[in-house]
């Protein structure tokens, strides 16, 4: 009977033991592919957040190339009104260089304002590149209104040279 009881207690034991290797084996097996999901779902939120920081610098690109545009085209309409008034401006000048007497000074004032108003301008001009998208429209509705004002002050200096 002790040999029985023996016999039994060792293989309980040989069973215990084997089953202690199997579930060791099954332990290291299932956090190897906790392991293994771990890194692959690290590399899917790696991707995700490359895919987003992507679109946002594509979104940002964008932004910003529309504003340059919006720029220069706001530019562009204030600048093409300021060339005409320079053109006007030129030959006026030449009429003022050859002006005498009361017309010669007071043309010269009439020029000195044209020359005020055209600083103004360009002042306005400068400051397109850098300006923010919100203040683009600001910025040309008070562009044109400068040349507006330089335009008056080109036909008021165009009529005291007439006179």
């Amino acid at each position: 009977m002790r040999g029985v009881l023996v016999g039994l207690l060792a293989a309980a034991l040989a069973t215990s033991a084997a089953g202690c290797k199997n579930k060791k084996e099954e332990a290291e097996k299932a956090q190897k592919e906790a392991d293994q999901k771990r890194v692959e779902a690290e590399k899917a939120q790696k991707e995700a957040d490359d895919k987003k920081a992507a679109a946002g610098a594509q979104t940002k690109k964008d932004a910003d190339d529309k504003l340059a545009k919006d720029r220069a085209d706001a530019r562009d309409s204030v600048k093409k009104d300021l060339d005409a008034a320079d053109r006007k401006i030129a030959a006026l000048k030449e009429k003022l260089d050859k002006a005498k007497g009361a017309t010669k000074k007071n043309a010269d004032a009439a020029y000195a304002e044209v020359q005020k108003r055209h600083e103004t301008v360009a002042a306005d001009l400068a400051k397109f590149d850098a300006a923010a998208a919100a203040d683009l429209d600001a910025l040309k509705t008070a562009g044109q209104k400068d040349v507006a004002d330089l335009n008056k002050a080109v036909d008021n200096f165009e009529s005291t040279l007439k006179k």
